[in-house]
């Protein structure tokens, strides 16, 4: 249900019609599935933690990020505009690397994450308490 929520959002294209993403700056891995996360804002930063857990264990997040169940995998996480898990042989930003666009990993965040520093800005289009 939360990844079809996301599906109807990003198929709208008038919704992104102007809408510019700075992405995130960082994520750090807390524990189990929670991350935090930083994006980047016109002169702040907003701050979050995500619990993954629903997303990747209890629905069928498609068979790209059936891999980050492995917890040994999920705690490889990068920050580097987009959400990244590189090669976990290499290293590597590759094929076998795996990316959720920062639109995404933002609106999962607004909608379901724990706020630790908001910004004013949000990406369903209303202003967040700060």
């Amino acid at each position: 249900m939360k990844w079809q929520e996301w599906l109807e959002l990003a198929r709208n294209e008038a919704f992104w019609e102007g809408h510019e993403e700075r992405g995130l700056l960082k994520a750090e891995y807390i524990r189990d599935y929670v991350l935090r996360l930083w994006f980047e804002e016109a002169m702040d930063v907003s701050i979050y933690e995500l619990d993954f857990y629903p997303l990747i264990m209890e629905e069928e997040p498609g068979e790209v990020l059936l891999a980050l169940r492995d917890k040994k995998r999920f705690q490889l996480v990068e920050g580097n505009y987009a959400l990244i898990w590189p090669n976990p042989e290499t290293g590597a930003y590759d094929e076998k690397a795996i990316d959720i666009a920062p639109e995404c990993i933002r609106f999962f965040c607004e909608k379901y994450g724990k706020k630790l520093k908001v910004s004013n800005k949000s990406v369903v289009g209303h202003q967040t308490p700060a």
